[in-house]
C-alpha cells in the first residue's frame, strides 16, 4: 500500500503539521503501487481526518479512477532526490517546495502567494487550542523554494510560481500578519499599497541595553529601513494570551527605544481597506517616495480582489474536523472554568 498526496491535500497536511518530516523517500517511490485503492483511501482518511474531499493523489500516469472522492494527478516528471517525504506508513507527500509548485496548477496568483507565506511562516493551524495556532520552525523559505525551482527547469507552472515567489514573505507569526504584509507590501497591480523599500525578513540587533532584557535579534513585522519605520500587527483577538501580549509590548518598546518609529495595526483596522489606506499614507509620508500606489488604474477593483482572500486557511481543511476540534477546545475551556470556580475538595476539614 502506498499513496502520494498532491497539491491541496499535501498543503492541508503542512498546515497542521508540527514540523517538516525528515524521512526522505526516494523518487522511485512514485510507481504503479501509488494508484489508490479503497483500502488505502480509508486508511488515509482515518489517519488524516482533516483532509477535504476529494483527496488529491499523485500517480505516475493519469488513469480514470472509479473511486469516489479522489482526484488523480498524473506526472512522469523525473523528480530529484528529496522531492518526497514519508509521513506515515505508506503515505508520502511532496516536500514543501514541490507542494508550492503543485499548488500553482490550481491556484490563482494571490492565493498562491498567500499559501507560500503560510509554508514559510512560524506557525501552523491547531483548532484544538484557543488561539487556533501553534508555533513551529518554518517548513521552508523563499530562498529554498527558489533553489528548488532551479532544479526543475522543465516542470509545469514555473512561470506562475516564480512570479508568486517574488512576493512570498517569511517568518510571519499569524494569518492576519500574513495578510497585513500582503495589503501593505504587494504592488498596486495586485491590490497592495506598494510600500517601496519595505523589508519583511530582516533581523534587527537591539542595542546592548535592550538585548540584555530581550533577545539577540528582533524581526519586525514589516520594516522600512530607509526611514526606520516598523509596522507591527497587534492582535486584539479574544484569546490572545497574556504572555504573547507582554512579548508584543516588550518588542515594541525595544524597537522604539532604539530609534524606530512603530505603527501598530489592529485586527479591526486590517479588516478595513479604508483604514489600511490611512496606515499606508502615514508610511508613505515618512519615505522618500512621493508616488502613492492607490493612484494606479483600477486600484479599487484590484484591492477588492485582494480583500476577497480569507485570512485563515480553514477552507483547505475538512469543515467537520475543524468544528469538532473547536468544540473540544470550548468544552475544555468550560471545564477548566468550572474547576477554577469550584471549592477545593478532599478529606481535610
Amino acid at each position: 500500500m502506498r499513496v502520494a498526496l498532491y497539491g491541496e491535500s499535501a498543503f492541508a497536511y503542512y498546515l497542521v503539521a508540527g514540523d517538516a518530516p525528515s524521512a526522505v523517500a526516494p523518487p522511485r517511490v512514485l510507481d504503479k503501487s501509488c494508484y489508490p485503492t479503497q483500502a488505502t483511501l480509508d486508511y488515509v482518511r482515518e489517519r488524516m481526518p482533516y483532509l477535504t474531499r476529494p483527496v488529491h493523489c499523485l500517480v505516475p500516469k493519469w488513469e480514470r479512477c472509479s473511486l469516489d472522492d479522489v482526484h488523480l494527478h498524473g506526472s512522469s516528471y523525473p523528480y530529484r532526490s528529496g522531492s518526497f517525504l514519508r509521513i506515515d506508513h505508506g503515505v508520502i507527500v511532496p516536500c514543501p517546495e514541490l507542494c508550492f509548485l503543485q499548488l500553482a496548477q490550481s491556484l490563482d496568483l494571490l492565493p498562491l502567494i498567500q499559501a507560500g507565506c503560510f509554508l514559510c511562516a512560524t506557525f501552523g493551524l491547531d483548532p484544538s487550542v484557543p488561539s487556533g495556532l501553534m508555533g513551529r520552525t518554518p517548513l521552508t523559505s523563499p530562498r529554498r523554494i527558489g533553489a528548488y525551482l532551479e532544479r526543475c527547469p522543465g516542470h509545469d507552472g514555473l512561470t506562475r510560481v516564480r512570479e508568486a515567489l517574488r512576493f512570498v514573505c517569511a517568518e510571519a507569526a499569524s494569518p492576519p500578519e500574513v495578510f497585513m504584509r500582503l495589503v501593505l507590501g504587494l504592488p498596486a497591480r495586485l491590490g497592495g499599497f506598494g510600500l517601496s523599500g519595505s523589508v519583511i525578513e530582516q533581523r534587527i540587533k537591539p542595542s546592548k541595553r535592550q538585548s540584555a532584557c530581550w533577545t539577540e535579534s528582533l524581526v519586525p513585522d514589516l520594516y522600512l529601513p530607509d526611514c526606520k519605520l516598523d509596522i507591527e500587527f497587534d492582535s486584539n483577538a479574544e484569546h490572545l494570551t497574556a504572555r504573547q501580549a507582554t512579548l508584543d509590548a516588550t518588542k515594541r518598546m525595544a524597537l522604539e527605544s532604539d530609534g524606530l518609529k512603530v505603527i501598530t495595526v489592529t485586527t479591526s483596522q486590517l479588516a478595513s481597506a479604508s483604514a489600511m489606506r490611512h496606515v499606508a499614507q502615514e508610511a508613505h509620508a515618512r519615505t522618500r517616495h512621493a508616488d502613492y500606489a492607490c493612484a494606479a488604474r483600477n486600484f479599487a477593483l484590484r484591492q477588492k480582489r485582494l480583500y476577497q482572500l480569507r485570512w485563515s486557511m480553514d477552507d483547505y481543511l475538512d469543515e467537520g474536523w475543524v468544528a469538532a476540534q473547536r468544540s473540544c477546545c470550548r468544552s475544555s475551556a468550560l471545564h477548566a472554568e468550572c474547576l477554577a470556580g469550584c471549592p477545593a475538595t478532599g478529606s481535610d476539614r
